[in-house]
Formats: structure tokens, sequence, C-alpha cells
């Protein structure tokens, strides 16, 4: 898989998020089903924006690269996205880049023009037709910068001459840098071969990204090379509008973590098909939170019933088989098992397998609620398909508790000596000792004096 990755100039907002959750779930269920998946997603670390925002800022175009980089990263493992296989940046293959340019010119697909360097889409039959787009039309409408370089207005830049206060790179042509387009035409197709699976990336990439990555592809490597698949991600919108700096309704990704959960952020992002439009909610999160509660129930529930079935180790040692009272549960698990992959085998559809993953947690807390006697080897059954069922959505990755833990020990320790006092007084000095004994093996030493009880910690 190759994921257009960000361009590192500005904090990561949810938008993005969208994008980058949704294919780490598809690269998760294609693990799930056994694939090994390399998994490519590219840094775009020197381009326009990158080069006005450090001179917005007055600090060299290197500074904001590398700190929204680091950003990006972090606020990534925020999420549980898992890490790339690979994180090329462009700066680290402007080589590579060059000698790409150099054969599309060799084979008449470019040509230079003061010193910068163009691809020329005539040469291409049927260009638009990856984004459905009638050439027609791009011309007339207001979709290309006018360039006086260009043989057509359609043309676009593999090379960009070096311009004063821009940082530039060695080629045949002058100094200069990378275009957009042929950035990640040449970073896929270096990792993952000329021909790999999918390619994937926000739908507002369809055109010109994508259509012109097709277009250097077709020049190079022929028509039937390149991505086999191409997955588009829909637009996460606010209130029905696009989110973008002029409407001051960018949301970033750090903001959200400050309220809600990050998996709780995730199976709302599950909750729509990644190539649907998405209207972005904060308090939508929230509902999440709760079905994230009650697939963490069933998590603890089913831990809780595991470790009393395992009391010793000559138990866990036992050879236990399944019992005749447990196939139905084995039938069921098996049969969510189906549902759940059929659904996402249905171009990823994570809404309906979401709701098999919440039907699957409702019913292992109807068993350890209602069920008397679960053998062993079923309640492993449950938990090794369950927890493989959740960690295709990147949820239940931990267990923090939902309070002060030093609070409640103590708060604990004050009720049990409440009711070690209560024995005390009604003389069952028997159950009052036999306490102080239990607490004694936890490390907690207990002196009664004549107005209190007092405790501290063993030092040994």
């Amino acid at each position: 898989m190759y994921v257009c990755g960000p361009t590192v100039y500005d904090e990561t907002h949810v938008g993005h998020a969208r994008t980058y959750i949704a294919f780490d779930i598809i690269r998760r269920y294609l693990e799930y089903l056994g694939y090994n998946v390399i998994y490519v997603l590219n840094i775009t670390d020197i381009d326009d924006k990158i080069i006005n925002r450090a001179n917005e800022e007055g600090v060299p175009w290197i500074d904001i690269s590398s700190y929204y980089t680091k950003r990006f990263l972090e606020d990534m493992r925020a999420l549980y996205i898992k890490e790339a296989s690979i994180y090329p940046k462009v700066t680290e293959h402007v080589e590579d880049i060059v000698e790409f340019i150099r054969v599309l010119m060799e084979r008449g697909y470019a040509y230079e023009a003061n010193g910068s360097v163009y691809f020329s889409v005539d040469k291409i039959p049927d260009y638009g037709s990856f984004s459905k787009q009638r050439i027609e039309d791009l011309i007339a409408g207001a979709r290309v910068s006018i360039d006086p370089n260009k043989k057509n207005p359609l043309d676009f830049a593999l090379w960009k001459a070096w311009k004063p206060k821009e940082p530039w790179w060695k080629s045949p042509w002058g100094p200069g840098r990378p275009g957009w387009h042929i950035e990640c035409v040449v970073m896929a197709t270096k990792y993952l071969g000329e021909l790999f699976d999918i390619h994937g990336g926000g739908q507002d990439l369809i055109f010109p990204h994508h259509e012109n990555e097709v277009a250097i592809a077709r020049a190079y490597f022929g028509d039937d090379k390149f991505a086999r698949y191409w997955l588009h991600t829909g637009l996460l919108t606010i209130k029905g509008e696009k989110m973008s700096k002029s409407l001051h309704n960018i949301i970033p990704v750090k903001d959200v973590l400050k309220k809600y959960s990050a998996e709780a952020f995730r199976l709302y992002i599950a909750s729509a098909h990644y190539r649907k439009q998405l209207d972005f909610s904060l308090d939508a999160i929230a509902q999440y939170e709760r079905v994230l509660d009650t697939l963490y129930t069933a998590h603890d529930y089913l831990v809780s019933l595991i470790k009393e079935s395992i009391s010793s180790l000559d138990e866990l040692m036992e050879k236990e088989s399944i019992s005749a009272g447990d196939n139905d549960i084995v039938v069921k698990v098996n049969k969510l098992k189906d549902e759940f992959i059929s659904y996402m085998n249905n171009d990823f559809s994570t809404p309906k397998a979401l709701s098999t993953l919440l039907q699957f947690a409702k019913y292992i807390i109807s068993l350890a609620s209602e069920h008397e006697d679960i053998s062993r080897d079923t309640l492993i059954i449950l938990y090794t398909e369950y927890i493989k069922m959740a960690r295709v959505f990147g949820v239940l990755n931990e267990r923090k508790p939902p309070y002060d833990l030093e609070k409640l020990v103590n708060e604990l320790l004050s009720l049990i000596l409440e009711i070690r006092n209560y024995f005390r007084r009604q003389k069952a000095w028997d159950i009052a000792d036999n306490i102080r004994e239990r607490l004694n093996k936890l490390g907690i030493l207990i002196n009664d004096t004549k107005y209190r009880t007092l405790w501290r910690w063993s030092r040994s």
C-alpha cells in the first residue's frame, strides 16, 4: 500500500486523521486476513506551503518541515495508527526524482523551459479519464494556474526552477526542486515496484494529484502498471462545509484528544464508510466513548472469567476440551466472525463490521452474566477472536483504570479495616485475625492502638 502523506507545514487536523485512520483500519484488516502488508506513507517535506510558512515566521524551511514531521508522527502514535513500513521524504529522493525526469524527457513526455521541466499531458491519450474530467472543462475552468512557460495550460511541473529565498538542489536543468506529482510516483515505485496493490489518499487528491501520477506512471512504465486499486477517503466536513483556514473551522487532532479518547475517535471515524462524506461533530464522539466502554467491559469480563478458570499451575497444565454445552457458543463466535469478514470484504464496510463487533461484546457480557460454566478452552476462543476483531479497529490497546488508583487503594483499605473493626467489636477474633494475616501477606502491617487502627506498608 502507498498512501499520500502530509505536507508538513502545520498541525495535523481531523480531516487528515480521517484518512490515516481509515487506511490504518484497511491495513489492519488485510493483516487480520493473514497478508504481509508493506505500507508506505510519504512525507512531503519541501513544498510552496512549507517555504511560505518559513518566510512568514522568519525561520529556515527545514525547521518548519522537521518540527511538523515530528508533530505528525506524534499525532499518529496518539491515534494508535500503526507505524508505516517506510516514511520516505521528498528531500531524501531528489536524485531519484531527477533521474526519473531525465528519462521522461528522453522519451518526449517532458520539456524544459527557463530551468523548469513540465510534463506534456498532450502525450497521454485520454488524459483526465482517471478523474472523469473533460479537458475542455479543465481549461475553461480556473483549475490550473497560468504559466507562460507551459505549452498547454494543463501541463504540470516536474521540476521547479530556483527562485530567490528558496532551497534548491542540483539538476541538469539548473538549480531547483521537485514538483509535487512526480514525488509520489518515484517513491511508491522505488519501494513497492512498478506494479503494486493499493494506492490511497483523500478524495480531494483525485484531481490533479492522482490524475497526474497516473499520467507520469503511464509514460514511464506503460499503461498496465502502477497501482492495481485506488482507494479514496471521503471529505470530513464541519457543518457541511469543507475545512479551510479561511473559514476558521480547522480542528487540530491534539484539540480533540484533550476531550476524548483516541479509541473513541477511531470508532467514530469507522462509523462511516471510508468513501462517504462525514460531517464532523465533537458531540458525536461522546457516543463512541459509550461504545468503547461496552467493548472494554466485555474484555474485562472475559479476562476475569479466564483468571477464574486458571486458579493454579496444576489446573493450567490440565488438558481441558470444549464441553458439549459450549458448542452453541463456538457456533455463535464463528457466525459473528464470518459476518465480520463478509462486511469487511465488501469494500471495507466498517459501519456494519463495527456493529458486528458491538454484538460480539454484548454477547460476551451476557455470557458472563448468565452462563454458569464455560470451559477454559471456550473462553480462550472467545477472547482470541474478540481481540483480533477489535484490533482491526485499533481499540483495546490498553486498560487504564478510570479512577485515581492511589485514592482507590486507600479507600478500599479503609473499608477493609472498618469491616475488621466491626468483627473485633463483635469479638469475632478469628475473622479479624484472618483479615490481619491476609493483609500482612500483601505487605500491609496493622497496628491496633487505643484510639484507632493504624497501617503502613512493610519495608521488606
